[in-house]
């Protein structure tokens, strides 16, 4: 459906854009996000909007990197500012769509729970783009005055995303297209996670046996024991008559 790969581009466009160092995760991180709303546009026509903020994205991050790389404006000057807030501009929208598509496909589904977790989410996102925003225009004014609080909005930020990258993983493991067999393993387009799945599913299966072969010689050992109770009642019986 598109949730699996969006996992990997979330986690990469945000995940490591908290780091100190920089090396363009953002930037693949919203190409591998491209192509996963590319395919989240066939069940919800609101992931077009994350699309289209997400090209957006990609636009300014390569604005920032190439300031990086060539000094095209001064860090921390006005510039910066407007390129640091056109960023979170575009992913506060990206993120608006990415909620609506995702509470659309849910409740399409029947799946309110995760719904639910859409709408919460929802609400923590926004309010952690809005602090974001307030801390990003009134560091440009008074300074490093508002250096305890950058850490709590950053430390939030990352409870965020968190629990966005669960609700995308959950998405990815309980919804799915309706012509598509639920029986059927999901696989990644990823060699690696396929790989390491079918170890876990290999070492499942060798426990499993076990399990069952543990079971069978304990039936099998209760069966004995009750058929030798069975022929000892038999033979006492056999033997009062006799007397």
């Amino acid at each position: 459906m598109g949730f699996g790969t969006l996992f990997f581009g979330y986690f990469a466009m945000f995940a490591f854009t908290l780091s100190p160092y920089y090396f363009f995760a953002d930037i693949i991180g919203a190409i591998i996000a491209v192509w996963a709303y590319v395919r989240l546009t066939e069940y919800n026509r609101y992931f077009r909007g994350a699309l289209a903020a997400t090209f957006a994205f990609i636009l300014l991050c390569g604005v920032n990197a190439a300031s990086l790389m060539f000094a095209l404006y001064e860090p921390g000057g006005d510039t910066d500012l407007w390129v640091s807030i056109g960023k979170e501009a575009a992913a506060c929208v990206m993120h608006v769509f990415f909620f609506l598509g995702t509470r659309g496909i849910c409740l399409g589904a029947d799946a309110k729970k995760l719904a639910a977790k859409a709408d919460r989410n929802f609400v923590m996102t926004m309010f952690a783009y809005a602090a974001t925003f307030a801390v990003l225009a009134l560091n440009h004014v008074i300074g490093d005055e508002l250096g305890p609080v950058g850490f709590m909005l950053l430390l939030f930020r990352i409870v965020v995303i968190v629990l966005n990258l669960a609700l995308i993983y959950q998405c990815f493991g309980i919804l799915m297209p309706a012509d598509e067999d639920e029986n059927e393993k999901k696989r990644s387009r990823f060699a690696f996670v396929n790989a390491l799945s079918d170890k876990f599913d290999a070492l499942d299966e060798k426990k499993n046996e076990y399990h069952r072969q543990s079971m069978k010689l304990a039936m099998d050992e209760a069966d004995r024991l009750h058929a030798e109770k069975q022929k000892k009642n038999k033979n006492r019986n056999t033997h009062k008559k006799k007397k």
